[in-house]
């Protein structure tokens, strides 16, 4: 579940800023941020857990909905791109970014309506839309990096991948994942996908990334203990509606025990491969 390389845990009250998708934001998990507004973070998302467990002074910025863009240039709900809460200072910045720019969930989310025999399911965006916005994902991530680096040359940065939330065979198509078989393979290819360029592009930028899919493995939403809310999952206190598909507690805590690892593990403890820099100072 680590990439090759390894952080070191910040010195106590250092800025660490948390951006991404709504998988880092963590709508219906816990207690709502009613300061967050439309982009629906958790008080009890894997970067607040992260956050207390390391006594580090948490900027949460991550938006339900964003996409790379929103990171970079676009702020959503009133709030401005997440990007601009780096600062010269910040020491730790984690990024779980890339789903809803390849269309992951949204299809996810559409298929899922549609198999089930639902209707006004929303639109489901072709493979070959899917396969252009692949295309672009790797550079868009790079940016995002290299937009952090500049903003905070000192700051460790940590790539998170997204929790699985189809079975990895379609023999485990459940109830609560109401695909089609083909519809199934079609979900699981676009995880697999994502997976690979968000660990590959941690891997080329010399930063430890968090390999969710393989965290995640066996923790699918038709699994026992799943780490993710199926297709139909109950209304949490505080929260307006069910959220599907998206992280449950067990999954942000499983999240937060893996970037924990990366941060503190004894003896793994390095210096950003890409700038030599030692955060534990």
């Amino acid at each position: 579940m680590l990439g090759r390389a390894h952080a070191a845990v910040p010195p106590d009250g250092v800025r660490y800023v948390s951006m991404g998708s709504s998988y880092a934001a963590g709508p219906g998990v816990g207690l709502p941020d009613p300061g967050s507004g439309g982009c629906q973070r958790s008080w009890s998302n894997f970067a607040r857990l992260v956050a207390a467990s390391n006594r580090l002074d948490l900027v949460d910025v991550a938006c339900s909905g964003a996409t790379t863009r929103n990171i970079l240039e676009e702020g959503q709900h009133g709030f401005a791109p997440q990007i601009e809460a780096v600062t010269p200072g910040t020491r730790l910045v984690t990024i779980l970014i890339g789903g809803n720019d390849v269309a992951y969930i949204p299809n996810l989310l559409a298929l899922s309506c549609l198999d089930g025999g639902g209707t006004d399911c929303g639109p489901v965006v072709s493979d070959a839309e899917v396969d252009r916005r692949f295309a672009l994902l790797p550079d868009a991530l790079r940016a995002v990096i290299g937009a952090v680096r500049a903003r905070a040359p000192g700051a460790q940065i940590v790539l998170v991948g997204y929790l699985p939330s189809v079975p990895a065979t379609g023999a485990g198509i459940c109830a609560a994942v109401p695909l089609s078989l083909a519809d199934a393979a079609r979900i699981r290819s676009v995880a697999e996908r994502l997976a690979r360029v968000i660990g590959g592009v941690a891997d080329a930028a010399g930063v430890p990334v968090v390999r969710a899919s393989l965290i995640g493995t066996g923790h699918d939403a038709c699994s026992i203990r799943p780490f993710v809310a199926g297709a139909h999952p109950p209304r949490h206190p505080g929260w307006a509606a069910p959220v599907a598909y998206h992280p449950d507690q067990a999954g942000m805590n499983a999240v937060a025990r893996a970037l924990d690892h990366i941060l503190t593990e004894p003896g793994e403890m390095q210096p950003d491969a890409a700038h030599g820099l030692d955060v534990s100072r």
